[in-house]
């Protein structure tokens, strides 16, 4: 606070808490680690008014549909402004940041026309939140909390996708991860609907990753995050190996990015100028089809 007025209501965790209350508590962080009074803290206030106005395009005219969107997102609380039966919300710690899994669904994602994909397939997709972790952006003004959520959904038949999202709570962060995720949906190329069709070796950013296609019953012998992904994917038996950086973020990218490089026996045969049952039999294995006779059986 900026200096002592004599006894007064103190803000804390964008509630009222009573003088006598706070100075009974030993560790005040238990309230709010990052601001001390949000009535005090108006140049963030303004900072967070100057991001939506920017996000949303808003002009000057819509300068009071940008605030009343602050105040609902942040709870602001008009400190003139409030009655005496004023009841301030549950305190929240810093430790409820990370909600859980039940609490995520509470805002789960309904199928609308503008994700593009039809309502039955919809209806199949299975979602792996992989990351959920909080952000600060640090400003001279102070610090902005944030949720971070990578999401990837799939449905289980060679179509996937990921993204990426943020908000003021790890369930909003979710949603919107997984609305991205869905309209980023991408088919997967399967060999024999369980494997690769050949052995990659992919570079993304700092993260080296190798993945090897194996037998029918071989299972998945790779990192847990792969795992998740291959899951979603529908891929029954592989293996890999990631080198250098393990950061989840561009491990996940890199194994989208490096499934998509894969060639199709359709492409060789086209680029070689051979036939595709040629290329079958080369590459995979495949027996070539039994001239037919045609005469007394």
């Amino acid at each position: 606070m900026k200096g002592w007025a004599g006894p007064k209501k103190v803000v804390w965790d964008k509630q009222f808490v009573g003088l006598d209350q706070a100075k009974s508590k030993s560790d005040l962080s238990i309230f709010d680690p990052v601001y001390d009074d949000i009535s005090e803290n108006s140049s963030v206030i303004k900072l967070w008014k100057r991001q939506k106005a920017k996000e949303l395009h808003a002009t000057k005219a819509e300068k009071g549909k940008v605030e009343a969107i602050v105040k609902e997102e942040h709870a602001i609380v008009d400190v003139d402004m409030l009655a005496d039966d004023y009841k301030p919300p549950p305190i929240r710690r810093p430790d409820e940041l990370l909600q859980n899994e039940d609490d995520m669904e509470q805002d789960a994602v309904t199928w609308s026309s503008d994700l593009k994909i039809p309502r039955t397939m919809f209806n199949q997709l299975q979602k792996k939140t992989l990351i959920v972790k909080r952000t600060v952006q640090m400003t001279r003004n102070g610090k902005i909390p944030t949720m971070y959520a990578l999401v990837v959904v799939g449905n289980g038949n060679g179509a996937a996708g990921f993204g990426e999202g943020r908000g003021p709570e790890a369930s909003k962060a979710v949603l919107m991860a997984t609305r991205k995720a869905i309209k980023d949906i991408q088919m997967i190329p399967r060999y024999d609907d369980r494997t690769i069709y050949h052995d990659i070796d992919h570079k993304f950013k700092a993260t080296k990753l190798l993945l090897w296609a194996r037998r029918p019953g071989f299972g998945l012998r790779v990192a847990p995050i792969i795992h998740e992904i291959c899951q979603c994917i529908g891929i029954k038996d592989l293996a890999g190996k990631i080198h250098k950086s393990r950061n989840p973020m561009n491990v996940i990218k890199a194994v989208f990015e490096a499934l998509q490089t894969q060639r199709k026996p359709e492409e060789i045969a086209m680029a070689r100028g051979i036939r595709l049952v040629d290329v079958n039999h080369t590459y995979y294995g495949a027996t070539r089809p039994t001239p037919q006779k045609y005469g007394r059986r």
